[in-house]
């Protein structure tokens, strides 16, 4: 015989002593279905908050474009965190007009402010969290999706740093010439005889990926 449900449990006819086991039973499986519900509610509110982050970044990424640069994809993710900032300065203002003591919109604002720089922190440390635009296969799947939340768990996600995408931009490209042009530097003053020597001592970067 299995173990008795919740349901077998209410809907049984018996008197049941507060310390008896089938009140033990009682309370653990209605304990662990309102733990369960809860998991799922905010399941659904981080999956609510995670479709309308994807979505923005559809409709304001660059279309017609087979894959994002690192600085297309800074730029995107800086647009992202300063979404509110101009309804903050509005805010701000409406503040200042006829000298308000009190603040009109504070919670509002407030919210803003405290989005702006929970997002801004991760940008610039942990990293932000968003699809893998570096991955060709990713971006396929994200230009095709329709909004429909369902469809997220296919996307792959990254977290992006503040710090990885602007080396991206500066590199490899500038580093690599910043230090040719001090090789050929070195080479005018006679200390380098030829970039052969350089090339065997494996003294030139390599490419970053």
């Amino acid at each position: 015989m299995g173990k008795p449900t919740l349901a077998d449990l209410k809907n049984s006819q018996k008197k049941i002593h507060l310390r008896s086991r089938k009140a033990k039973q009682l309370s653990k499986r209605y304990n662990r279905e309102l733990k369960l519900k809860k998991r799922r509610g905010e399941n659904n509110i981080k999956l609510q908050f995670l479709g309308e982050k994807l979505i923005w970044f559809k409709e304001n990424m660059t279309q017609g474009k087979e894959q994002l640069t690192h600085k297309d994809i800074l730029e995107l993710i800086k647009k992202y965190i300063d979404r509110n900032l101009e309804q903050l300065e509005q805010i701000n203002i409406k503040h200042r007009i006829g000298g308000r003591a009190s603040r009109q919109h504070a919670s509002r604002e407030d919210h803003i402010r405290i989005t702006y720089e929970r997002e801004m922190n991760q940008f610039t440390s942990c990293g932000f969290e968003t699809v893998d635009f570096l991955n060709m296969k990713s971006m396929d799947v994200f230009k095709s999706w329709s909004g429909e939340l369902c469809y997220i768990p296919n996307f792959k996600l990254r977290k992006f740093t503040k710090q990885f995408l602007e080396s991206g931009v500066m590199g490899p490209k500038e580093s690599t010439l910043s230090q040719d042009a001090e090789s050929d530097e070195e080479m005018d003053n006679g200390n380098i005889d030829s970039h052969t020597s350089n090339e065997s001592e494996g003294e030139f970067p390599e490419e970053i990926v």
